[in-house]
C-alpha cells in the first residue's frame, strides 16, 4: 500500500506539473465570522454563499433537531481560468463548515470550521467533499481524492464525529485505496473508542479479501476543533487520514 500512498501525494501535487500554480486561493479574510445565534438556519449563511449539503438530528442528545451545514461562497475571483489539463474553470471559492444547536427556540453556533470542508487543489482533481449525515446521534462526513490525469491512484474516507464533553470527537474512520490499473484495493476501519483498526487486502476482481485487526494508540483525540484538513492527518507512519 506504500504505492498507493505515494500514488495519492503524487497526484495532490500534479497540477505543478500539467498546469498553472497561480490560482487564486483564500486568505483568512475571505472566511466571515458566522453569528453566535440566529432564528433559522438560512440566517448563518453570509451573503454571496450558497448551502453545499445540509444535514438535520439530533447531536447532543436533548432530543432537539440540530443543523449542520456545509456552505461554499460564490465570488468570481475564485472562479480561476485554467489553462492546463482538468476543468476549464478551477473554482477555489472557500468552503465553512456549520454546526447549530436548537436551543431556547433559536439555533446556536456549536462550531465553526474553516479547514474541515476539504476543496480541489488541481483542476485534474474532482470535488474532494462527497457530503454530510446524522445517524443516531452520529456526525459522518464522506469525501474521495480522484484525479483525472497523473495516476491511477483514487481513495474513498469517511470520518465519523460523536459529541462528547463540549466538542466533537472522532470515534471512526473509514478509507479504501484502489488502483484503478490493477484493481489492488485496501480498506482500513478504524474504531477510536476501542483503539483496533481492521485492514482488509483484496482486488475489484474478486469478492476475496485478506483481513488482519491491530492495536491502535493515538497520542491525542481528534476532534473537529483540532483536526485541521482531511487527507493530512499521519493516523499511523506513512499513512494518512
Amino acid at each position: 500500500m506504500k504505492r498507493i500512498l505515494l500514488t495519492l501525494i503524487f497526484l495532490c501535487g500534479v497540477h505543478t506539473i500539467f498546469g498553472q500554480d497561480d490560482f487564486t486561493m483564500p486568505t483568512d479574510a475571505d472566511y466571515p465570522k458566522l453569528p453566535a445565534s440566529a432564528a433559522r438556519p438560512a440566517d448563518f449563511i453570509p451573503s454571496g454563499w450558497k448551502i453545499m449539503s445540509e444535514a438535520e438530528g439530533d447531536l447532543n442528545g436533548d432530543k432537539r433537531e440540530d443543523t449542520v451545514l456545509v456552505i461554499k461562497a460564490n465570488n468570481e475571483k475564485f472562479l480561476n481560468k485554467n489553462e492546463g489539463l482538468g476543468e476549464e474553470v478551477f473554482d477555489t471559492n472557500p468552503r465553512i463548515l456549520a454546526i447549530l444547536f436548537w436551543e431556547n427556540d433559536k439555533y446556536k453556533l456549536a462550531l465553526q470550521s474553516n479547514t474541515f470542508i476539504a476543496m480541489a487543489d488541481s483542476p485534474t482533481m474532482s470535488e474532494p467533499f462527497q457530503g454530510v449525515n446524522i445517524t443516531n446521534g452520529v456526525l459522518q462526513f464522506d469525501f474521495e481524492i480522484f484525479m483525472s490525469a497523473g495516476g491511477w491512484g483514487m481513495s474513498n474516507q469517511n470520518y465519523k464525529f460523536r459529541y462528547q464533553n463540549g466538542d466533537f470527537v472522532l470515534i471512526g474512520a473509514d478509507k479504501t485505496d484502489v488502483q484503478r490499473n490493477s484493481g489492488e484495493m485496501e480498506t482500513r476501519s478504524y474504531n477510536f473508542s476501542t483503539g483496533k483498526v481492521q485492514i482488509k487486502k483484496g482486488n475489484t476482481s474478486s469478492d476475496k479479501n485478506k483481513v488482519q485487526w491491530r492495536t491502535i494508540r493515538l497520542k491525542e483525540k481528534k476532534t473537529l476543533s483540532n483536526f485541521g484538513k482531511p487527507f493530512e492527518w499521519e493516523v499511523e507512519k506513512d499513512y494518512f487520514l
